[in-house]
């Protein structure tokens, strides 16, 4: 009798855990619910899952396993999608079918390929990050050393004085501090890049590579604003992107650590139709000048499901300490149907290539501390117990960490390395000379006309 009384509560908890997965904003849910979304019988459930349409994890303390909510609701969309054309195109919006055709980017099980060539590749072989930028732009790689220094400009005292009353007001907010500067930019406040002559206040739009270099020059002064100094620090003749970040940063300038911030530049550059490049597309596409396109960019970054993913990873390594910490907390996040921070990227099934390889940077470290080690147990372990993998959110903040970056840089980096796709997406979407504009399929219920 002892030993049912002593079980019970643990009974009770993974039943009542088992239950709470079943709600409509669970990111796992169980197979009952499963096959209810997809209306199928268990072994068509099963069949899905072998097939490796449907990502599935096991339950510590039960037999049963979850399903990926949004595996789910992609598969019943392109079920849906075989009635109509509107059905296809809503599914399309989904992770679904390619709907755009672009020459800058593609993704493959291997990681995105820029204009052909695999972003871990360019990565390994040490390109320097303005190769890449230049290889998005114009789709040749140079990597002549002297040909690839770009032009620094000094700030001008307008702009100064502008991060410093912007900053002030609003410390700590990296990513809002980019729109504002990146919008003053392409302002007309620098008469000295601009091309042609425009009536005053009128925005002008530069030529691209002149208005990128300048943009992600200027946000990488910015980064300074998060160092212990506090301030904008401006790129100095012969620093490289990553040197200045580093520098701006106040993060010593190793070799491991050029390494790997060149690493994380070049890995998250671009990656196909994310919904920044789809928000600056859509600007394109209606005639923005190509700084309120990158504005654009930024500000879908900042969104709760994108952009903030860097922080709740951030926020998850806080809640423990050691490999068992995080493993706890996991499980509890898990048992309530939630995701773990940063595991799990619909479009690589099989494990997000960028986030291994940034992984495969941060334990090469001699210096690693003891949390970093326990993180990379609990990778390994996450892996075993539930076949999770981290996706690239997950590595940029374990390899910032493990270079001693401060803290909430990591969804700024990522920003800052992402201008060099936007513009190359802007460039090619204003090709097509047409206006992005879905439409809607109207789901409400019409007005009544009884009287």
């Amino acid at each position: 009798m002892a030993d049912v009384i002593a079980k019970s509560p643990a009974r009770r908890r993974t039943k009542d855990a088992h239950a709470a997965v079943q709600t409509d904003n669970a990111d796992y849910v169980t197979a009952a619910e499963a096959m209810k979304i997809l209306n199928v019988r268990q072994q068509t459930l099963y069949a899905y899952v072998s097939r490796g349409l449907i990502r599935s994890i096991g339950q510590t303390g039960h037999k049963g396993r979850l399903y990926w909510r949004d595996d789910l609701k992609r598969l019943e969309s392109r079920s849906l999608a075989r009635h109509g054309h509107g059905a296809v195109a809503a599914s399309a919006m989904n992770f679904g079918e390619p709907i755009i055709p672009t020459s800058v980017t593609e993704i493959t099980p291997e990681g995105p390929r820029y204009r052909g060539r695999l972003a871990t590749d360019l990565a390994r072989a040490r390109i320097p990050f303005e190769a890449v930028a230049q290889l998005l732009w114009t789709g040749m790689l140079n990597n002549s050393i002297f040909e690839l220094e770009w032009p620094k400009r000094k700030p001008w005292q307008e702009l100064n004085a502008l991060i410093e009353a912007s900053w002030r007001m609003q410390p700590g907010n990296l990513l809002d501090m980019f729109s504002i500067i990146t919008l003053h930019l392409g302002g007309g406040m620098q008469p000295a890049l601009r091309r042609g002559k425009k009536p005053a206040g009128e925005p002008v739009d530069l030529d691209m590579a002149t208005a990128g270099i300048d943009i992600i020059q200027t946000l990488v002064g910015c980064c300074g604003l998060m160092s212990p100094r506090s301030h904008f620090k401006p790129m100095e003749a012969g620093q490289s992107v990553a040197q200045g970040i580093l520098a701006a940063l106040a993060v010593e300038s190793t070799e491991i650590n050029r390494e790997s911030i060149e690493a994380l530049l070049i890995l998250l550059a671009d990656h196909e139709l994310s919904p920044a490049t789809v928000a600056a597309r859509v600007s394109a596409s209606t005639g923005c000048t190509l700084h309120r396109c990158v504005v654009s960019g930024i500000a879908a970054s900042t969104g709760s499901l994108t952009g903030q993913l860097y922080d709740r990873v951030e926020e998850f390594f806080d809640s423990g300490s050691t490999m068992q910490a995080l493993m706890r907390r996991a499980n509890t996040l898990l048992e309530r149907g939630v995701a773990v921070p940063g595991f799990g990227h619909p479009i690589y099934p099989r494990g997000d290539p960028r986030a291994r390889y940034m992984l495969d940077l941060a334990r090469r470290r001699t210096d690693n501390s003891r949390q970093m080690n326990a993180i990379y147990q609990f990778v390994d372990q996450i892996a075993k117990e539930h076949g999770l993998l981290p996706r690239q959110e997950f590595g940029t903040v374990v390899l910032t960490r493990a270079m001693g970056l401060p803290r909430r840089t990591s969804g700024a980096i990522s920003a800052l390395a992402r201008v060099a796709g936007w513009l190359a997406h802007v460039q090619e979407q204003r090709m097509y000379g047409t206006v992005l504009r879905p439409r809607a399929r109207f789901v409400g219920s019409p007005v009544s006309t009884s009287s």
